[in-house]
């Protein structure tokens, strides 16, 4: 089975063409601003460029912090025509409080780009993170454009749900 990207006898190696082997990542620098609306924002870290009718595989791995009760939803943003669903996991919405998460429960389900998906953070603390995953294969149609994650709080509260640093997307381009 043919992989991306086609090597051909004369193909010239170079930096850019081997760039198209490998997983590329983009890691947050910083602990996010605190988030305290509900608006699904852009996140000016987690976001990467897409050239048109390419197929890529997209992890997103995100660790954030906030209090149960606030929770943390997340979509993406795509360029128009893409096509696809991300599959989101993450602790879910009945989660009790519990400092340190002994019994999470968690959910797992696939929404569109633009559908938001809800999280709790069940140890109920801006200071102490939990995680969730998003991941997808990604059919960009004829347009080129950004993938970017966007992110606010499930219900608005004044202590504000944030995006840790270190928080990555993996993404390569697969065809």
């Amino acid at each position: 089975m043919p992989q991306y990207p086609d090597v051909y006898g004369g193909t010239r190696v170079d930096d850019v063409f081997l760039a198209g082997m490998i997983d590329n990542f983009v890691i947050k620098p910083a602990d996010a601003t605190p988030r305290t609306v509900i608006s699904l924002v852009a996140d000016p870290d987690l976001t990467f460029p897409v050239v048109a009718n390419a197929l890529y595989e997209v992890y997103f791995n995100v660790r954030f912090a906030g209090l149960q009760a606030a929770g943390l939803r997340t979509s993406w943003t795509v360029p128009s025509g893409t096509t696809g669903n991300r599959l989101c996991q993450g602790p879910g919405s009945a989660n009790a409080v519990q400092s340190d998460a002994n019994t999470t429960e968690m959910r797992q389900a696939v929404h569109g780009y633009g559908t938001a998906c809800n999280y709790t953070n069940p140890r109920n603390s801006a200071g102490l993170q939990t995680f969730l995953e998003e991941q997808a294969l990604l059919a960009v149609g004829a347009n080129a454009g950004s993938v970017t994650l966007n992110w606010g709080q499930v219900t608005a509260n004044a202590t504000g749900s944030l995006v840790n640093a270190n928080s990555y997307v993996k993404y390569r381009r697969i065809g």
